[in-house]
């Protein structure tokens, strides 16, 4: 008998393992949107500070917007152009743009974010910038292709 209860501890031991794994692998795994090529808008087609709308990951809005002059972590020939996600990151409220300003404004607890700045939180209840999303540009297409900074409100993924 002695045999047989080394032997049910050892399987328990190997059968807890394998589960703790199992959910850490899917909890960890592959980040939402880290695989995912999302085909913004042509280079051509983007004009200085007109917002272009898309979903990243999907069913999270973003936009995309060329601030017409170099930005922290811009892209594009003149560094000028970034994506980040439009939910702010107090509540998850949607945010809207000032071109006046050059900010994202959260019209329900007052939050400000900063573009030229990268989307940094500058006044309100945020404490952190707005998630920005990676964008790669091929072949004149620019394509957002995950989260760069941050971690998109009510979304599950990751850098």
């Amino acid at each position: 008998m002695p045999e047989t209860d080394v032997d049910r501890r050892h399987l328990l031991r190997i059968a807890g393992g394998a589960a703790a794994g199992a959910t850490l692998g899917a909890a960890v795994g592959e980040p939402a949107g880290a695989s995912s090529r999302v085909p913004v808008v042509a280079l051509d087609d983007l004009r200085p500070l007109e917002p272009v709308q898309f979903d990243h990951p999907e069913g999270a809005p973003a936009v995309l917007i060329d601030l017409g002059r170099p930005v922290e972590g811009g892209v594009g020939p003149n560094r000028s152009i970034l994506a980040v996600s439009t939910l702010c990151q107090h509540m998850g409220c949607p945010v809207n743009f000032d071109p006046a300003s050059l900010e994202f404004v959260c019209h329900c607890h007052g939050s400000r974010y900063a573009l030229e700045r990268g989307g940094m939180a500058v006044e309100g209840a945020a404490t952190r910038g707005l998630p920005r999303i990676a964008l790669v540009i091929e072949k004149g297409q620019i394509f957002a292709t995950g989260v760069a900074e941050g971690v998109v409100y009510g979304f599950a993924c990751h850098s």
